[in-house]
């Protein structure tokens, strides 16, 4: 099948060379064009500790929140230039290739952001998690296969397994 829109939601893990690298041979195979995507997500306790300490007054609320603003705008820079090595990297195959980085809930951006990009389809990670993990955590691929507006291809992080190729939920 020619895909000419490729959504790639990619998430710095060890398995997002795996994804980059089947997007690019998708787009290569039907001179399509990559829109490589991140998404930060926002964990509300990532600094729960410091906020309980600011609350109760052992350390100061301003500066509690700059720090978790100025940690914020080093990961955005940070993905930003990785997403840029990315996008060279493509270019150099000749293939157009641009990228999204934005602080969002990564489900509901990538579906979003493929219904208003009208991506032909999503190429996305599996991280592998199993169990109450997986329960407790979710999973991106399974929110972005039932809601996505298009296929999506979900690429396991194991070598040894196929990539699989989803249609959206009715």
């Amino acid at each position: 099948m020619s895909y000419q829109k490729i959504l790639v939601a990619l998430d710095r893990t060890a398995a997002s060379d795996r994804v980059f690298d089947h997007a690019l041979g998708v787009a290569q195979s039907s001179q399509g064009q990559l829109q490589l995507v991140h998404s930060i997500n926002v964990n509300a306790y990532d600094n729960l500790g410091k906020l309980i300490d600011a609350g109760v007054g052992l350390q100061n609320s301003a500066k509690v929140q700059h720090e978790g603003e100025a940690a914020q705008l080093q990961q955005v820079q940070e993905t930003q230039q990785w997403l840029e090595q990315l996008r060279a990297e493509a270019l150099k195959c000749n293939i157009e290739a641009d990228f999204i980085c934005k602080i969002a809930d990564p489900g509901p951006f990538i579906c979003q952001l493929a219904e208003s990009w009208n991506a032909d389809v999503i190429v996305t990670g599996n991280s592998g998690k199993k169990g109450l993990k997986k329960l407790v955590l979710g999973s991106v691929s399974d929110y972005v296969v039932k809601h996505a507006p298009c296929p999506t291809m979900v690429v396991p992080n194991d070598n040894s397994l196929e990539v699989e190729l989803l249609s959206r939920a009715s």
